[in-house]
Parts: structure tokens; C-alpha cells; sequence
């Protein structure tokens, strides 16, 4: 059995901000927290709708130390975050799974939109996990 996709990026998620909050500056601070606390009440409440699954293998590298590189690393995890829940929501047919899976594709959407306002011209695609239109 493998992990769900979605959970799976929720433990990414929980590992990547711990790792945020320990190099993250006053300015950003509590909203690593805030973002950590949610991502582990989220993983938290998928492991109960997905018994059983096995942990998923987790990381995110570290980049260079400049002053955007810890809000770039929590765009790549937001956006991670995005792109597992809306594939996560294409195979699951249970309701309850479903809502979840929508409710926690809404939250990093939102979240991935806070983090880019701090960072004109940072990464994005207008729905993380479909290719670019051309």
C-alpha cells in the first residue's frame, strides 16, 4: 500500500515549515507557525481518513541562505501542497474524502497566494500540477 498522495505532502509540509521556523526572520515568523500548526492538524485529520498508510518518505533541501529563500521554500511547499490535494481529489469517490481533499486544496491555494504577495515575480502556475497554457 502507498501513501496518499495528499498525505504524503502534508508530512512534506509539517517537515518543510519546521525546518522554515528554525531560519525563518521576525517578519515571517508567526506565520510559520500558524501555516506548521494547520499542515499538522491537516495531516493529523487525513491519517484518520486514510488508515493504515504507511509514512511517506519526506524532505525538502534547503537553498541558498538569502533573505527570500525561506518564503520561496514555503511557495514550493504550498504549491506542493496543491498539487497532491487535486490529484488526491481525482481518486477518491467517498464524500467525506472529496471535501477533505477540496477544503485542503482551497487552504494551500490561499496560503500559496499569501506567500507570493512578499515576492513579486516569484514561481507560479495558476493551478500547481497542470502544464502552462500555450
Amino acid at each position: 500500500m502507498t501513501t496518499p498522495v495528499g498525505l504524503a505532502a502534508e508530512d512534506a509540509a509539517v517537515y518543510g515549515y519546521g525546518l522554515l521556523l528554525a531560519t525563518a526572520d521576525g517578519s515571517i515568523q508567526a506565520a510559520v507557525r500558524r501555516e506548521l500548526a494547520a499542515h499538522r492538524a491537516r495531516r493529523d485529520a487525513a491519517e484518520e481518513l486514510w488508515p493504515d498508510s504507511p509514512p511517506a518518505p519526506v524532505g525538502y533541501l534547503a537553498g541558498p541562505d538569502t533573505p527570500t529563500a525561506p518564503v520561496l521554500l514555503a511557495i514550493r511547499i504550498e504549491s506542493d501542497c496543491c498539487e497532491a490535494w487535486r490529484a488526491q481529489l481525482g481518486t477518491s469517490a467517498e464524500p467525506d474524502r472529496r471535501l477533505f481533499c477540496l477544503d485542503a486544496l482551497t487552504a494551500a491555494a490561499v496560503q500559496l497566494a499569501r506567500w507570493r504577495t512578499l515576492i513579486p515575480g516569484a514561481p507560479f502556475e495558476a493551478l500547481p500540477g497542470f502544464p502552462p497554457a500555450t
